[in-house]
């Protein structure tokens, strides 16, 4: 995962088994309001974003069809212990977006803060989506700037109507929750076992930008990551815990598929883009 190359149709969120079981009722995967509680690092910058009068910021802050969220990432590895003190759950939903969806990049200390891409990854002039916020699937939003204490990044999934499906407890998703612990496996006893101490501190947003030339076992392992923290160091320990939570992971009950039939809102920006 790279910012010149953040196009990508199948994303995972962690949740907990009571978060499922509302899942399975409602059947509606995007519930969170962000004006409930206190409002996260992504709220915040596009209220900063608003301020300084980026309409496609407006559209994703205010308009009603994408007040709702989840956050996820592409792989359920690089989330698994969480950001923070406290891990997200161990239960897992794979979402899959519509093939027609477009994906917004946030980067708010980036010279140009906004980039839009189709599920090619064929840029979309940002016009596209201020015109038809219908057509925006999800934000890939990256902090990686001089003030932000841990560089991280991660998708927000805001928008339902271009959500394809959304699955819990598949075969598929235990085969790659399966997958990753191999990988990590692999990895301890390999290609990063026996790295030096300087190459292990290396932080992991220097990768993020755009693929090099020739990557190293270790830029792979950085451009898989969605935190830059000390827990997803490359040691021998800390891959080992990565794939011991993989191993907690909870279907939370029977397989289930959920195709949504749900209809983008076609009303214009609430009225409180003054926040």
């Amino acid at each position: 995962m790279h910012h010149d190359d953040f196009a990508r149709t199948v994303l995972y969120t962690w949740t907990t088994r009571e978060q499922i079981d509302a899942l399975r009722t409602s059947q509606r995967l995007l519930v969170a309001d962000g004006d409930v509680g206190e409002r996260s690092p992504y709220l915040r910058a596009l209220d900063v974003l608003v301020g300084a009068g980026h309409p496609l910021a407006a559209v994703l802050r205010d308009h009603s069809g994408h007040r709702r969220r989840r956050y996820a990432w592409t792989s359920p590895l690089a989330t698994t212990l969480g950001l923070g003190a406290r891990r997200y759950g161990d239960a897992l939903v794979r979402i899959d977006l519509a093939p027609d969806a477009l994906i917004v990049a946030v980067r708010p200390h980036a010279a140009e803060p906004f980039v839009l891409v189709d599920m090619s990854g064929k840029p979309v002039d940002l016009a596209v989506a201020v015109a038809d916020p219908g057509r925006i699937g999800a934000v890939y939003h990256v902090r990686d700037g001089p003030d932000d204490p841990v560089a991280f990044r991660e998708y927000i999934v805001c928008n339902e109507s271009k959500v394809a499906e959304w699955s819990i407890a598949t075969p598929a998703i235990r085969a790659r929750v399966d997958a990753d612990i191999d990988l990590l496996e692999s990895l301890r006893r390999g290609d990063l076992a026996h790295l030096p101490a300087e190459a292990v501190r290396a932080p992991a947003a220097a990768s993020w930008a755009s693929a090099a030339p020739r990557p190293t076992p270790l830029d792979r392992w950085h451009a898989i990551l969605a935190f830059d923290n000390e827990r997803y160091r490359p040691t021998p320990s800390n891959l080992a815990a990565v794939a011991e939570a993989l191993r907690g992971y909870d279907p939370a009950g029977a397989p289930l598929v959920h195709r949504p039939a749900v209809a983008f809102p076609a009303d214009q920006l609430a009225s409180h883009t003054a926040q």
